[in-house]
């Protein structure tokens, strides 16, 4: 009973995930993204730049920030 059940799921699973991947091979960047990241590039790669390069910046501007509060305009 319990070996028929986890067949049963494990086929189950198998199923789905090759319906989900239309059978036709690795799934490619085009069908997993909400987008298309071949059709322009470089647009792509400025607003990734600019979300990493916020991300990574954002740490030092606190720092300049709160270090020029303390120690004044000087």
């Amino acid at each position: 009973m319990l070996l028929q059940r986890s067949s049963n799921l494990i086929r189950r699973g198998l199923m789905t995930s090759a319906r989900r991947a239309g059978g036709h091979g690795k799934p490619t960047a085009q069908d997993v993204l909400p987008f298309n990241p071949f059709q322009n590039r470089w647009k792509l790669l400025a607003k990734m730049g600019l979300y990493m390069g916020t991300g990574f910046g954002l740490p030092f501007f606190a720092v300049y920030f709160q270090l020029r509060k303390k120690y004044g305009d000087d």
